[in-house]
Formats: C-alpha cells, sequence, structure tokens
C-alpha cells in the first residue's frame, strides 16, 4: 500500500471515530436522560424501550447491507440526520405519538454507528493494528457517554432549579421523590429535561461534521467479482456459527433486562436523586473506559474465550450488589456506585473480541452478513424483553430488582455456553496464521 492510500486509510478512521465519539454523547443521553423524560410523559415507551433497542438492531441490520451499494459514507451520514430529526420533533412537536417515534429514531442513528463499525474499521486498518484501533474507537465512544451522563442529570437539575426560582439543592431533593411532586413542579421537571435533550440536538450536529470529510472509494466497500452474491445458509451446519447467535442473543436478552432502566432503578426504586443518579450511572461508563483500555492486555493474558466468559461470570455479584441496594443503608450510593462500576467494567473488558471474534467463523464476503444476523438475534431478544419488562416484570413490585438476578442467571448461562464450546478451538490460535496471532495480541 503506498504512503497516500496510509494517509486516507488514518484519516479516514480517526474521521469516524471523532465522530463515534459525539455519538458517544447522544448514547448517554439516549439511556439516562431520555429513558428518565419518557418515564414522565409517555410511560408506555419507557416501559418498552427495549423493545424500540430490538426494533432499532433490526433496522441497523437492514441499512448495513446497503453498505456495498451506497457506500459506508451514504448509510453512515444518516445516522445524525436521524437523531437531530427527532430530538427537534421532541422539543417542538407537543403530539403523544411523537415519542415513539423519535425514540425509535434516536436509537436507530445511534446503533447504526455499533453496527457499521466492524466493516467499516476492518476495511481501513490492517491485521496488525486492528485490535488497537478498535479499542481505540469504543473508549473513545464510552468517554463520550461518561460525559454525557454525568451531566445529563445535573443539566437536568440545573434547568429545573432555574424554571422553578430555587435553589439547585432544593431542586435536588425535589427529583428523589418525583411522585411527590405538585403538577407545576413536575411540568416544569419535564421542560428541563426536553430542555436538555435540545442541547444535545447540537451534539448530533457536531458528530455530521467529520462524517462529510470521509474519503471515500468504490473498493473501500465493494468487490469486483464475477461470481453471483448469495448468503450461504450451510454455514449453519459449523456449530460455532450457530451457537454463537444463540450467545449473543442471550447476552443481549440480558442486557436488556437492565441497562435501559438503570436510571429509573435508581431514581425511582431506590430513591436516589438526579443528579446522584446520573453521576452514578457515569461511573460504569468511565468503567468501560479503563477496562476497554487494558482489555488487549487482559485478553494476551487469558485468551480470547476465556477473556469473555470468564469476566461475565466475574460481573455477576456485582448485579446483586445493584438489586439490593437498600440493604446497605447509609453505604447504599458507594455500594450500587462499586457494583455498577465493575459489572459494566468486567462485562465489557472483551467487547473488542465480541465484535471480533465472530468474523472468523465465516468467509470474508458472508462477514457483513452474518454481522447482520448477529444484530437480528439481539433485537429479536430486545424485543422479547422489553415485552417482558413491559407486561409483567415491571408492573410487579420490586420488579426492577427481579430483573438483575434474572439477567445473572442468563449472563451465567451464555458465558458456561462460550467457555464449553469455543475455549479449545478459538481461545488461543497457535496453529493459525501469524496475523491471527498479530490480532489478539
Amino acid at each position: 500500500m503506498d504512503q497516500q492510500e496510509v494517509k486516507r486509510f488514518n484519516f479516514n478512521n480517526w474521521a469516524y471515530i471523532i465522530s463515534y465519539a459525539f455519538i458517544g454523547l447522544m448514547s448517554g443521553v439516549a439511556f439516562d436522560v431520555l429513558v428518565t423524560f419518557l418515564q414522565q410523559v409517555d410511560i408506555s415507551t419507557a416501559s418498552s424501550f427495549s423493545t424500540y433497542m430490538g426494533i432499532a438492531s433490526f433496522a441497523c441490520a437492514g441499512i448495513l447491507l446497503l453498505v456495498p451499494k451506497l457506500g459506508y459514507k451514504k448509510v453512515i451520514i444518516s445516522g445524525p440526520i436521524m437523531i437531530i430529526a427527532a430530538l427537534l420533533c421532541i422539543s417542538y412537536v407537543d403530539v403523544k405519538l411523537i415519542y415513539p417515534i423519535a425514540t425509535l429514531a434516536i436509537l436507530v442513528g445511534v446503533t447504526l454507528f455499533d453496527v457499521v463499525l466492524p466493516p467499516y474499521l476492518t476495511a481501513y486498518t490492517n491485521d496488525e493494528e486492528r485490535t488497537k484501533v478498535f479499542s481505540r474507537a469504543m473508549y473513545i465512544n464510552v468517554i463520550g457517554m461518561t460525559l454525557a451522563t454525568w451531566f445529563g442529570g445535573t443539566l437536568s437539575v440545573k434547568r429545573f432549579a432555574s424554571r422553578l426560582s430555587i435553589t439547585i439543592d432544593q431542586a435536588s431533593k425535589l427529583t428523589e421523590n418525583i411522585s411527590g411532586m405538585t403538577s407545576e413542579q413536575l411540568h416544569h421537571f419535564i421542560l428541563s429535561q426536553r430542555d436538555v435533550l435540545l442541547m444535545f440536538a447540537i451534539i448530533a450536529f457536531l458528530s455530521l461534521i467529520p462524517l462529510l470529510f470521509i474519503k471515500e472509494k468504490r473498493k473501500d466497500y465493494f468487490e469486483e467479482t464475477h461470481e453471483k452474491r448469495e448468503f450461504d445458509w450451510s454455514i449453519f451446519k459449523n456449530k460455532y456459527v450457530l451457537l454463537w447467535l444463540i450467545y449473543f442473543a442471550m447476552i443481549r436478552f440480558g442486557a436488556s433486562l437492565i441497562t435501559p432502566y438503570f436510571s429509573v432503578f435508581l431514581n425511582n426504586e431506590l430513591g436516589i436523586s438526579r443528579a446522584t443518579t446520573s453521576h452514578l450511572v457515569s461511573y460504569q461508563y468511565f468503567a468501560m473506559v479503563i477496562f476497554l483500555f487494558i482489555s488487549p492486555y487482559v485478553v494476551k493474558k487469558l485468551g480470547k474465550v476465556v477473556s469473555l466468559g470468564g469476566l461475565a461470570l466475574l460481573s455477576i455479584p456485582f448485579m446483586l450488589i445493584i438489586a439490593n441496594g437498600r440493604m446497605f443503608g447509609g453505604a447504599m450510593i458507594l455500594a450500587v456506585g462499586a457494583g455498577l462500576f465493575f459489572r459494566s467494567g468486567f462485562m465489557n473488558c472483551a467487547n473488542p473480541i465480541m465484535n471480533s471474534l465472530p468474523m472468523e467463523f465465516v468467509p470474508k464476503n458472508l462477514r457483513p452478513a452474518y454481522n447482520s444476523l448477529i444484530f437480528v438475534a439481539g433485537g429479536i431478544t430486545s424485543i422479547i424483553a422489553g415485552q417482558f419488562t413491559k407486561l409483567y416484570l415491571f408492573k410487579i413490585p420490586v420488579g426492577y430488582s427481579y430483573a438483575y438476578y434474572i439477567a445473572g442467571i442468563i449472563y451465567a448461562l451464555a458465558a458456561m455456553l462460550l467457555l464449553v464450546v469455543y475455549t479449545k478451538k478459538y481461545n488461543r490460535h497457535h496453529d493459525e496464521d501469524e496475523n491471527t496471532e498479530n490480532e489478539v495480541a
């Protein structure tokens, strides 16, 4: 590869990573401010948030299939545009139907970056640097999520205080018991969160700018061939291909029971103030940054499969700490914060492997389609999780706490499946080519 191509590849990588950082801010808002806002204005959409996540995964899996025709640039640019339009609609269109539509648009816009990430970065990296670039993209994205979550609640409280002409401490105290607010206070609380969502439309616009400068060539996303392009369904005769879909679907189901509702659980169930809730949730994203940064070293020490499965098992006790936060009395905030931190850290440490390992199961030309199928599998279980939480789990007393027990059991089963089936062949590739070993390192 000549020097000009190397520069173009590096430029395109950084353009995506910078945009992905801004999308990280949007993800933090979606899982914090947006969910809390929906809890007040449209409880049906809020309780079905996981369902919308699943539908977003379906939509993005379909959009990814357009890459060979449109290219990465045109496809990914649609993400920020959808987010901007949705945030403006939430802010200025006072119609209840707009909330589920806007929620779906925001989640599609955010998820699209996650779906495009593996094939995009694979196209613009070589074997030796790929793991490092993947890790960099992910922890920079999570830094954005951390900042948005940390400041999202604080901004909401500040706007709430300003609208009621009271101190920030007084406003924060009111958010500890949302059900006890007067109708006027609740009205201004909702408007304060809407203010914050509108502010982040600017962030969505900033994420669009780097994408406009991507220097794309047709050969980056399209391989000339005279053969008819069809998906080879016979790959499912390979047990690793099929069982990975089951493993991924289980992990997504467990995550969908708890991750969209951290803010709701801490604020509504545990009675933690809105600003403190945002700070606690941001700790888990900070943990992701740290653990993603050390991910290459952990994977080198433990191997790919053991890192994924073993660390998932280590996260389960911390989920139980979160579920039983009230048991810690005056130390509840400290205990829940530690639980969020280590649960997130252990579960996300090997995330680069989660993205790259399944690509080893299929030939190169089938990777985009297989990646779409993986997201479809995750989307199906997210929809099921969303309906389960909406129709049953969150309607029973302490249902939010039960979600952590169910997720813990599913994580344990998924981790055991992974360790039993994949460890021998895929943990360390001593018998594979040198380039594969470089990826692991």
